[in-house]
């Protein structure tokens, strides 16, 4: 087994300069080819290297708009959905709000016995042996 110095970088630093070095020949190759294909053919050198040039800014910029423009239905789906979410959720404070009503009123039903009994008469229910008028219009 050989062992690398401390200051060696790492495999996977290696990849990324590898990588990085690729890319940088990739672009500077499609930059020369251009130039000295062109070149060759008219002797007009500097402008089809300025057209190059035009053309992959144009190119760029292109990507970038389809970019957008494929990414704004996504970024429309997901502000619906955060509206929706904060529907949700107020559907569930309101939810949450209805049952600490309903406890409260179960709690009452157990300890308030003038509530049980206004609730009673409400509703037309009687003692045993209570004498009850009802007067109708």
């Amino acid at each position: 087994m050989v062992k690398h110095p401390a200051h060696m970088p790492s495999a996977a630093a290696i990849a990324k300069i590898n990588t990085g070095v690729f890319m940088a020949i990739i672009i500077s190759d499609l930059g020369l080819t251009c130039h000295g294909l062109f070149s060759k053919i008219s002797g007009m050198g500097k402008f089809w290297d300025k057209l190059c040039q035009i053309f992959f800014f144009i190119a760029f910029g292109a990507v970038l708009v389809i970019g957008a423009i494929m990414s704004y239905p996504k970024y429309d789906q997901a502000q619906g959905l955060s509206r929706q979410r904060d529907e949700i959720r107020q559907r569930i404070e309101e939810k949450k709000r209805e049952i600490a009503a309903i406890r409260d009123r179960q709690r009452r039903f157990t300890t308030d016995r003038e509530f049980v009994e206004a609730l009673a008469r409400e509703n037309r229910r009687v003692f045993p042996n209570e004498l009850v008028f009802v007067f109708e219009n």
